[in-house]
């Protein structure tokens, strides 16, 4: 079976390349399952290159969804390819389906990644608009204050040159 490599994701899967059939195999994104985890000491389990226990993963993307397999238990480095499908294919009708909700799956997370990006840029927006806000107010204060000093200034100005007014006469 042969996989391409459609997602730049952290599930995307190790890319293999197997010199026996000259196929080029992907190992599917796979995730922990309690019940199918650990080392296959089996004999069909172990991988053919390196005669060693496989490591058992169930995979996590496309129409392989669920299916569990048996990989090379190596670091990536030198990790062989082995690739074996413990569970049988997905009946067609059961890869549609699968297909189609990884697909509105990437739909939803492409349009909340969109929104996220025009989540922040109203805020970068809304930001610059409290600071000009900000500036804009403490302008504003500190004409007030200029006003009410000025106005301050002018009844003491009154009220002294009444009092002028009033003793002189």
């Amino acid at each position: 079976m042969v996989f391409e490599d459609e997602s730049s994701d952290d599930l995307s899967g190790l890319q293999i390349s197997s010199s026996d059939d000259g196929m080029h195999y992907q190992i599917p994104a796979s995730i922990e399952d309690q019940d199918y985890n650990g080392l296959e000491n089996a004999p069909e389990g172990l991988c053919v290159e390196h005669r060693l226990p496989t490591e058992r993963r169930v995979a996590f993307e496309s129409f392989e969804t669920g299916r569990r397999f048996l990989v090379c238990a190596q670091p990536e480095a030198v990790n062989c390819g082995f690739l074996a499908w413990v569970d049988p294919e997905w009946p067609p009708t059961m890869q549609n389906a699968l297909l189609k909700l990884w697909e509105i799956f990437e739909d939803s997370r492409t349009a909340r990644r969109k929104d996220n990006q025009e989540s922040s840029l109203t805020i970068h927006h809304l930001k610059e608009e409290k600071r000009n806000l900000d500036a804009n107010y403490d302008k504003l204060v500190e004409d007030v204050h200029q006003l009410l000093n000025a106005q301050e200034d002018r009844v003491l100005d009154l009220s002294s040159s009444s009092f002028w007014k009033k003793n002189i006469q």
